[in-house]
């Protein structure tokens, strides 16, 4: 009886968790942030095992601040223009408007479209599929 316990699969909920777009781009970062991070580290180890000795200290701590500063620098350029596009995009209002975004070269598109309001706004009658917004039909 205990044997099988060891072995039985825990039954999951009934609900299934959907992922969202940006669960998935998340995790494409994450991925590829792990990768370079692996080939850095295998850099790291083969320059420190093999040529510690013949390279220099201070060749080595200049890299390193390059890349470092490299680094900062790309974070504050990203960091400065993410407030733009947020910016830009608060002022544009997209509430009544039918847009598209494209990421990764079109890889990944979702077209977002704002259905027709059912009430006309100057009265309290329905507006028909004959006359969207058109107030004379």
């Amino acid at each position: 009886m205990w044997f099988r316990k060891l072995f039985s699969r825990k039954k999951t909920s009934k609900e299934s968790k959907n992922p969202t777009v940006g669960q998935g781009i998340a995790y494409l970062y994450l991925i590829i942030s792990l990768q370079v991070i692996f080939v850095l580290g295998l850099m790291f180890v083969i320059i420190s095992i093999g040529k510690v000795l013949m390279t220099p200290l201070w060749l080595l701590a200049l890299v390193f601040f390059t890349v470092v500063a490299g680094c900062g620098y790309i974070y504050r350029i990203a960091k400065r223009k993410l407030k733009r596009f947020t910016a830009a995009l608060k002022q544009v209002g997209l509430e009544s408007r039918n847009y598209e975004i494209s990421l990764m070269g079109g890889m990944l598109t979702m077209r977002i479209e704002q259905a027709p309001p059912l009430l006309d706004h100057n009265s309290n009658r329905l507006v028909g599929p004959n006359s969207l917004g058109n107030p004379d039909s």
